[in-house]
């Protein structure tokens, strides 16, 4: 059974690369990811270098997957699993995400995007011990879901028509986007208030801030040239924040792992 999982999960991975890069390259409904974000775009949204990220959450996907696969086929059963079931719901969510996206069902999308956050959530809760590859992967993949979540739901709110530069809307930016970039940052302290999540995440806990911090540099290198908004210093006050939280769990995870380096 363990072969099966390993072999689905590994097809899984290879399918959402598949699909992030053809929707991206090639497109489907006549639209890339690009190109609807653009339509939907707030100054929350960040540079666009900042989704490079995803490469090297593939990159480590691919990595545990294969782990999986030389474990699930090694003639001894003991190890650590990478993947759980919830992990596997998240991939097929991330798949469902990019076809509504691109259908541009916006509203639909961030339901899809919310259930991917659930399901990360849920995967790192997990009492079974796993590689700390698995676990860096983890926080790299739900860091950014964290972040994505947030712009999610503002492109949701540009499509409903609430948000709008012209004065039309209910909003606009750059007050609005301040405003998203205060929930995001509640959003990362919401999740590392959890013991459960930063024990799930051990030792690769400091990573999930870190990929805030990367977030909000972008969105700095966005709004910053010319005549840079509020937005640009609220970011780069939040980056700092969450550059501290870093830090700390840094300096601890390395503290822990010198202790035992001494047993």
């Amino acid at each position: 059974m363990f072969k099966i999982r390993a072999i689905t999960n590994l097809l899984l991975v290879a399918a959402v690369i598949f699909m992030s890069y053809y929707s991206s390259i090639v497109g489907i409904n006549g639209e890339t990811q690009a190109s609807v974000s653009n339509g939907l775009s707030t100054d929350f949204t960040p540079a666009p270098y900042a989704f490079s990220i995803w490469g090297l959450i593939f990159v480590m996907l691919v990595v545990i997957a294969i782990k999986d696969i030389r474990l699930a086929f090694a003639d001894s059963t003991d190890g650590e699993e990478s993947f759980n079931c919830w992990l596997t719901v998240a991939l097929v969510f991330t798949i469902a995400w990019t076809i509504v996206w691109s259908y541009l069902l916006i509203g639909w999308s961030l339901l899809v995007m919310a259930a991917i956050f659930v399901s990360l959530a849920l995967a790192i809760l997990r009492d079974k011990p796993r590689p700390v590859s698995a676990n860096m992967t983890l926080a790299l993949y739900f860091g950014w879901i964290s972040v994505a979540l947030v712009a999610n739901e503002s492109a949701w709110l540009v499509h409903l028509g609430w948000v709008a530069d012209n004065g039309q809307g209910w909003l606009s930016d750059p007050s609005f986007s301040v405003m998203q970039s205060a929930l995001s940052l509640v959003l990362f302290a919401l999740v590392l208030s959890f013991k459960s999540i930063r024990k799930g995440l051990e030792p690769a806990v400091f990573v999930y801030p870190l990929v805030g911090v990367w977030a909000y540099i972008a969105i700095m290198v966005k709004n910053g040239a010319g005549n840079p908004n509020l937005l640009v210093y609220v970011s780069a006050f939040f980056a700092l924040i969450l550059l501290v939280v870093t830090g700390y769990f840094g300096t601890k995870w390395n503290a822990n792992y010198s202790a035992k380096s001494k047993d």
